[in-house]
């Protein structure tokens, strides 16, 4: 469907081009045409008539008796001043110089000049002078705008066989799949129109290109799949000794609570690694669709999250004011949600986190230390953490926000930061359109 849209893009680019060069031609032609009339009248007939009278003038001061001109193009009349006897009636009313007159021939020009008290009266027919036109310059000016036109359908019917290869090999790119590289390359050899040495350079290149991105889909699935396997490997027998020292009834507090912490620690590794994983993956195919609950999602990671309070005097609250489900990757969800309330327990020494669910968002906020403008601009960079001057420094390696922010982006979902220094945060996690199952769709197309 896209290959079909663009390639009628590029043939109507090529028709819009065509179109504009013949209308530029033929605008050329009426002006060339244009321009031609006024030489012809301001120029060549005015000059005649102007060199005839004086002419006529210097022969008839020689012999009164010489008559006016009389030819098939021009007619004279001489009269005396200021009558107009003898002149015929469509010349009458017209003083010195040159007229254009109307409801004749165009092109057909009266000049009356005045001597020794009499007139004369030049009347040039312009009919003669439009059949030479038209047999000398229109006739010969449609022969060749005719075949300009007809070169250039043939040079737009040359371009879109010569452009059919590439139209091709575009479509072929736009629907390219990296993990299924070796089918993209079956009907190389079927490229229609003229194949010459560039298009069967770019076809080289192209089946070169396919084969170097399957060994790196082969290679990436190839790393997820043991670093998957390799990693969970140890951090489950963490958690595993975790929960049996925790069972443990002669266990002192001191130590539950660092046992606490080392089992909290392999539970966020393994979702950093998770994390990981999904953003090295190619393409989101690996990830199902699930229904997922959002509340139920928020409950459990402020659970996990209470292992950061240290003892801190801070209140954890959810107001669920819509009941935000999702079909989407709930594990991506949880990694998301998780990081941000973590987050807002780290750096709040007093005071409330609070978590709303909305109808198409999460919204945590904090009384915590809160950030400045420029760092609020800085918080989704790499290893970059938002500590105040004078205030406790949080543990961490600055990439939960980043990790946040890529998966947001990978999911379409957008992620907004309000904060204010000794005030608090607030994040907004909004989840886009084509998260949302159908029937909160149809719930909110009805409204």
């Amino acid at each position: 469907m896209h290959g079909d849209i663009r390639q009628s893009i590029i043939r109507s680019k090529l028709s819009r081009k065509m179109t504009l060069q013949a209308c530029l031609i033929a605008l050329v032609a009426v002006l060339g045409i244009g321009f031609a009339s006024v030489v012809i009248e301001q120029f060549l007939v005015k000059q005649a008539l102007t060199g005839e009278s004086r002419h006529f003038w210097e022969t008839y001061n020689v012999d009164p008796s010489f008559p006016p001109p009389n030819t098939d193009n021009l007619k004279g009349y001489l009269t005396v001043a200021n009558s107009q006897e003898g002149v015929p009636e469509e010349l009458k009313g017209y003083g010195l110089g040159f007229h254009k007159m109307h409801g004749q021939t165009a092109h057909s020009l009266l000049y009356t000049s005045e001597h020794d008290g009499k007139r004369l009266h030049l009347l040039f027919d312009g009919e003669s002078v439009l059949r030479l036109a038209l047999f000398f310059g229109i006739f010969p000016l449609t022969i060749c705008l005719v075949l300009i036109y007809v070169a250039a359908w043939w040079v737009y019917r040359e371009s879109n066989h010569l452009l059919s290869p590439i139209v091709w090999l575009a479509n072929k790119f736009d629907r390219f799949d990296p993990a299924h590289a070796s089918a993209s390359l079956k009907d190389l050899s079927d490229i229609p129109g003229d194949v010459d040495w560039e298009v069967e350079k770019l076809v080289t290149s192209f089946s070169s290109y396919s084969r170097r991105i399957q060994r790196f889909v082969q290679r990436e699935r190839a790393f997820t799949r043991d670093a998957s396997h390799e990693f969970r490997t140890p951090l489950t027998v963490i958690k595993m000794a975790s929960d049996l020292l925790l069972a443990e009834q002669d266990l002192d507090a001191y130590s539950k609570k660092f046992v606490t912490r080392i089992k909290g620690a392999a539970r966020d590794m393994e979702e950093l690694i998770d994390a990981f994983l999904i953003l090295a993956r190619e393409t989101d195919k690996e990830f199902e669709d699930e229904h997922t609950v959002i509340a139920d999602i928020v409950e459990r990671e402020i659970r996990d999250a209470e292992i950061y309070l240290d003892d801190k005097p801070i209140t954890i609250e959810v107001d669920e004011q819509f009941p935000l489900q999702l079909n989407t990757a709930r594990k991506v969800v949880s990694i998301v949600l998780g990081n941000l309330i973590r987050n807002a327990v780290l750096y709040t020494n007093e005071g409330t986190v609070k978590v709303t669910i909305k109808e198409h968002s999460v919204v945590i906020e904090d009384t915590g230390i809160g950030m400045t403008e420029e760092q609020t601009k800085k918080i989704f960079q790499p290893y970059y953490r938002a500590d105040q001057v004078g205030k406790t420094e949080r543990k961490g390696y600055g990439v939960g926000l980043t990790i946040v922010k890529r998966l947001s982006n990978r999911f379409n979902w957008i992620v907004e930061v309000e904060s204010e220094v000794n005030v608090g945060t607030k994040i907004e996690c909004i989840f886009d359109e084509s998260s949302r199952p159908n029937f909160l769709k149809k719930r909110r197309n009805k409204r």
